[in-house]
This record gives structure tokens, sequence and C-alpha cells, in this order.
């Protein structure tokens, strides 16, 4: 009986953390058009056309990218990169072990067990975090942030920070869809 239910809870989990997609409209992974049975994977560029959109997870992180997007994830040495390169994507991403960023033209950002949401346009980029905690860093130095709920900036062409006033193409229903992919409950919902 404890074999069974040790059997059981390991079908759970590896269903619970199994990589999945959910897209619609034009979604291109390494340059091919994305299908029900295609997976993201770490070293992967994806490309999201008008009124597109690609949900998924690597692991226990997951990922939303609105239209218009294109990204990577990468990883190096131990570091998992998100680099967006145009566009917006809402990540969560899992504590303990993984060492993760998010990249733009002009900032980083270190993560630890978060939410965030990055988008990057015209040379400036509008980074929230969602909460938990994040380090950005620009050429005009770094700033913390310990957020219980969407603390938010743009961050100009030069590397200026300035607070942003409104929460733009994300919201909590999306947290919470990307946390329930990988298991877990956004924090603001504890």
């Amino acid at each position: 009986m404890k074999k069974i239910i040790i059997g059981l809870c390991s079908l759970f989990v590896l269903n619970v953390f199994a990589d999945m997609i959910h897209s619609s409209g034009d979604v291109y992974i390494n340059g091919k058009k994305a299908t029900k049975n295609s997976v993201v994977k770490l070293g992967d560029f994806v490309k999201t056309g008008k009124k597109s959109k690609i949900k998924f997870n690597i692991g226990k992180d997951a990922f939303l990218a609105n239209s218009d997007t294109k990204f990577s994830i990468e990883e190096k040495g131990g570091l998992k990169t998100l680099n967006v390169v145009t566009g917006g994507v809402l990540a969560v991403f899992g504590e303990g072990g993984d060492k993760h960023e998010v990249k733009t033209e002009n900032m980083t950002a270190g993560i630890r067990g978060t939410g965030v949401y990055v988008q990057h346009k015209d040379g400036k980029s509008y980074f929230c975090t969602c909460y938990g905690e994040t380090e950005l860093k620009t050429a005009k130095g770094h700033k913390f942030y310990e957020a219980a709920h969407h603390e938010m900036d743009w961050v100009l062409a030069d590397g200026t920070v300035k607070p942003a006033k409104k929460l733009i193409d994300h919201n909590d229903d999306e947290l919470r869809e990307l946390e329930a992919m990988v298991g877990r409950i956004p924090p603001f919902d504890k």
C-alpha cells in the first residue's frame, strides 16, 4: 500500500511539473510554428505574432508572453536568463536552488523565487516585481525590491529608473494561472 501511495504521488508531481505549452495565434519556437505537441526548452528562441500569446512552463518556472514578443530562456553556469528582446513576458520562478535573471537591452534583474513582468519596447523597459525579491541593475545604478503586491518602474534607454504609475499588460489572474501550472499559489492569495 505504501508503494502504491508513493507511486501515485510521483505521478502527480511529474504531471504538475510536466513541461506544457498553450498557445494561440502565430507562435514560433526557433523559427518553427508551434503546435499542440511543441515544448519550449532552455536555449529556445520564441516569437509571438499579432494577437498571439504563449503560456508554458520549464520545470517549476512558468511564463506567459503577449503578442509581438521575442525572447529566449538560456542557462549558462547554473544561471537561467529570461532575455526579452521586445514585447512583454510575465514569469513566475520557483524558490530555491536555481539562480534566475531577467534581461532587456537596458536592464538586468536578479530574481529570487518571485513573480515578475518585463516589457521592452522602443529602447525602454517596464519592470514589475509582482511579489518577492528582485534586484534591478541598470547603467545608472541598482535598486532592490521586496514586493508583496506589484512594485513597478520604467527603465529609460540611458538606464534612468522612473516610477510607473499603473500596471501594464498583466494581472493577478494571469499570475494565478502561471502559479497553478507549477502547483503553487501566489503569495498574495495565501
